[in-house]
Parts: C-alpha cells; sequence; structure tokens
C-alpha cells in the first residue's frame, strides 16, 4: 500500500472532522501517530482538541484507519457495520465512531476506539513462556465468538448494503473456481475438482467467522480481552472455516517465520483445537474440508505470483506472503496429507 507523510494524514484528517462536526477551531491534543500491523490498510493512533467542546463520541483516544485505494469504500462501510453490531452484543471489539467513504488521498477511512493494551502476539514475544496461555485464550476468545448470535450481526450488515451470499462458503469456493476458468492453472485442477465435489452442508443460520483470527488481532490488557481486531476477512459461515483458518495460520504462518519451530507450531495448533473443542465441539471432517480450503486458497494464489501467464485480475495485490517457498511447501503438504492430491510446486520452488 502506497505510504502517506505523517502530515499529510493529519492535514487531511483534520479537515474531514471539521467539515463534519463544523468545529473551525478542532485540532490536536495528539497528532495522529503510526500504528505498525497491517499489509494493506494505514493504522494511527491519536486524540482531539477543541476551543468548543468535543463531542462525546470523539472525546477519547481515537485510531484512524485507513484502507487501500484498490478496495473502495465498501470495506470501511463492511467494518464499520460489523464491529458496531458485534459491540451492540458486547463482543468485545473497537467501536467505529466515524465512517468516511473518501477524505485522505482520496481513500476511505474509519475512525474507531483505542482499545488498551497489547496483543497477544506481542505477550508471547516478549514472554515465550506465555505460549500455551496465549494459545488458550485465542481459543477461548473464538468460541466466544462463534456463540455470538449472528441474525442482528447479519441484518447490520445487509442493512449497511451487503448480502450475506457475497460473504459465504459458497462465495469463496466460486472465488477460487474462477482461477479455472481457463487452462493456466490447469495442474492444479484436481484439487479444485476435490473441494467441489466435497463441500459439506451448511449450517444455519451461520455463525459470524472472522476470517483472520489469530494473538495478533486480540488485544489484551492485564486478564481482560479489550479487542479484536482487523475485520476484512468477514465471513457468514460454519465455525470450522473459521478454525480450519486459524490453524492453517498457526501451522504454516507461524512456521515461515521460524521452520525449525515446526514441531512447537504443530503441537500449538492440537492445543488449539483441544481448548475450543472443550467449549464447543467441532465436526472433524469440516475441519480437514476447510484446512484444504484456505490452504488452496493459498497455494493457488502463491502460484499465480510465480506464473507470468496470470491474468491481471487473479494476481494477489502488493504481493503475497504466502508465495515464499517454505509457505508453498507446507500448504501442498497439508493439502496431500489430507486428499491424497500432490500438487505440482510452481517453477524455482525445489520440492
Amino acid at each position: 500500500m502506497t505510504e502517506l507523510s505523517d502530515t499529510a494524514v493529519a492535514d487531511q484528517l483534520l479537515a474531514a472532522l471539521r467539515e463534519r462536526t463544523g468545529l473551525s477551531q478542532l485540532d490536536y491534543a495528539e497528532p495522529p501517530q503510526p500504528i505498525t500491523g497491517g499489509f494493506e490498510t494505514l493504522t494511527y493512533g491519536f486524540r482531539l482538541a477543541a476551543a468548543e467542546a468535543l463531542p462525546e463520541h470523539l472525546d477519547r483516544p481515537l485510531v484512524l484507519r485507513i484502507f487501500s485505494a484498490q478496495v473502495g469504500p465498501a470495506q470501511s462501510q463492511r467494518e464499520a457495520a460489523v464491529q458496531n453490531s458485534l459491540s451492540d452484543l458486547a463482543f468485545p471489539v473497537p467501536l467505529v465512531r466515524e465512517q468516511f467513504d473518501s477524505g485522505i488521498d482520496g481513500r476511505s477511512f474509519n475512525i474507531m476506539d483505542r482499545v488498551e493494551g497489547e496483543s497477544l502476539l506481542s505477550r508471547v514475544a516478549s514472554d515465550p513462556a506465555q505460549f500455551q496461555p496465549v494459545v488458550k485464550w485465542t481459543a477461548l476468545v473464538h468460541t466466544r465468538l462463534h456463540q455470538v448470535d449472528p441474525v442482528p450481526v447479519i441484518r447490520g450488515f445487509e442493512d449497511a448494503g451487503f448480502p450475506l451470499e457475497g460473504f459465504s462458503f459458497e462465495q469463496r469456493l466460486s472465488y477460487l473456481n474462477r482461477y479455472f476458468a481457463g487452462d493456466t492453472f490447469a495442474q492444479l485442477r484436481p484439487c479444485m475438482d476435490w473441494l467441489n465435489e466435497n463441500r459439506p452442508e451448511q449450517q444455519s443460520p451461520p455463525a459470524v467467522c472472522h476470517g483472520d483470527f489469530h494473538p495478533g488481532n486480540i488485544m489484551v490488557n492485564g486478564d481482560k480481552v479489550t479487542g479484536v481486531i482487523d475485520w476484512p476477512g468477514i465471513s457468514f459461515a460454519d465455525p470450522e472455516l473459521d478454525v480450519a483458518t486459524s490453524l492453517i495460520l498457526i501451522k504454516v504462518g507461524a512456521a515461515q517465520v521460524d521452520p525449525e519451530a515446526l514441531p512447537m507450531v504443530m503441537q500449538m495448533a492440537d492445543y488449539y483445537i483441544a481448548t475450543y473443542s472443550e467449549i464447543r465441539p467441532l465436526d472433524s471432517s469440516k475441519i480437514e474440508y476447510y484446512e484444504v480450503l484456505r490452504s488452496f486458497r493459498a497455494f493457488t494464489r502463491g502460484t499465480a505470483m510465480r506464473t507470468p501467464e496470470t491474468p491481471a485480475e487473479l494476481m494477489p495485490r502488493d504481493g503475497y506472503v504466502w508465495s515464499s517457498d517454505i509457505a508453498l511447501k507446507l500448504l501442498r503438504s497439508l493439502i496431500g496429507e489430507i486428499t491424497g492430491i500432490e500438487l505440482p510446486l510452481p517453477d524455482g520452488v525445489e520440492s
């Protein structure tokens, strides 16, 4: 994502807020400061001040989340709808106080509460002995999300203009099938066929699924969860889809960082499943299916990054973290273990 200068962000944000609030003297008590994290957004912490009384909803520590110009305003609208619906149900998420379709370099952005504390990932990074409690905490918060009543969240989502079918399991499968409209990825078609032929029956109503649920997106302060953040991957589907996605993030994402830690990473995945299942039973056959779905999506997109003939509309934006040699080999192995299909690695990746 193209960077903006901190000065440009501060000036354009203030102009947008002055126009919306009608407070011409609105200023900063704390100017926007970058917050690290996120591949497709720019994030800043800030606080406002004014000669007049600030509106109550803006008189607090705030976060600015600027979205990529490529996604348009839809992503900011979706995240606002989901986070605010979940907040109404007392699930810990930052409340979106203002949503703008444009205003900073022509990009959409949200202004939300800044949650206190640190991420669970930061906690385990500073103290590796916290690894087991962090995995347990992640699983417990995940079960809590999947126990949320989805009906009001879906209603808020659809009221914001986003039909449910566009954020379902079927949509994810359709997204993958686009890669096989032609013959560019014909060598991967056996796995796509397996996914189409073995699709599981969907529960009704579907659960609220985060889509990127891992310790880096769970904020805690002491022994309290203060917020689950980063919601661009929202969908409404079987809980097993969301759990399987987290398992692949653990098995492949963490192993990419430290390949020698793979045995410990697999223990983490097993502990995560065991902890989750103590509270909410899981269908093991669905877990396996959705592990293949998530792995194959990553493998296909990683292959696309390494294939010069990939159509522009199928090329991942801004690079793709799952296209490394080790990620592709791990994904291929996971797919093969479940399906028995041995996918070819892209050119340049040694088996």
